[in-house]
């Protein structure tokens, strides 16, 4: 099952995984990467078009005034306007198979308002099935590995944990950063992300999911 993250895209707490949203569905959400200051928010939408491929937008909204730093590990360094909006799209390269990847490609910042990001991604899914989604078996343990080129760069990984259909735990290694967080579902359709960023950046992710 394809989950948003901070940045709209589909994957873990920030970094891209192969899975894409289903055809005919979508979300939105809402989510922050620095609450204990309360300063910066972003909006998203995704929707799944076709088989394997789902598009997105992402607003970031900033009180901070100015000029504003996303405190993240994937766009660590990279400063930009206040108010920003990136258009994101990704695509499942490969038919999923028990035997080895799903592989994907994907590109954010498609009208470069920052810095256009193109990134291919695998991802395998191992152990054993804990529960169903969709008609989808979700097992205990997924891998996940990338390279990325443009706001965040070079080798991404991450791996998460599902503990049945309602809470899953991630962890991330990217641009020398290790984000840690847990995903889980209070109430149907809805989906809350909570971790840390760095290990040290409190950032939340509040989504609703459904068919159109």
């Amino acid at each position: 099952m394809a989950e948003p993250t901070l940045y709209g895209f589909s994957g873990l707490f920030t970094i891209p995984t192969a899975g894409t949203l289903e055809q005919g569905t979508y979300n939105v959400g809402v989510n922050s990467g620095e609450l204990e200051d309360w300063d910066d928010f972003s909006y998203y939408a995704n929707f799944g078009l076709g088989s394997a491929t789902e598009a997105g937008v992402l607003m970031f909204r900033s009180d901070a005034g100015g000029s504003s730093q996303v405190d993240s590990a994937s766009l660590d360094g990279v400063r930009f306007n206040a108010d920003e909006t990136f258009l994101n799209l990704k695509r499942t390269l490969t038919e999923p198979d028990e035997d080895g990847p799903t592989i994907a490609g994907g590109v954010f910042d498609l009208t470069d308002e920052v810095e256009t990001t193109v990134y291919l991604v695998a991802s395998w899914e191992q152990g054993q099935v804990v529960g169903e989604v969709e008609g989808k078996d979700l097992r205990f343990l997924d891998l996940h590995a990338g390279f990325a080129s443009g706001m965040f760069e070079d080798f991404f990984a991450g791996v998460d944990m599902r503990f049945g259909t309602d809470l899953q735990v991630m962890a991330e290694w990217i641009m020398d950063d290790i984000n840690l967080g847990a995903r889980f579902s209070p109430f149907n359709n809805f989906t809350v992300d909570a971790g840390f960023l760095g290990a040290e950046d409190l950032a939340v992710n509040v989504s609703y999911h459904s068919e159109m």
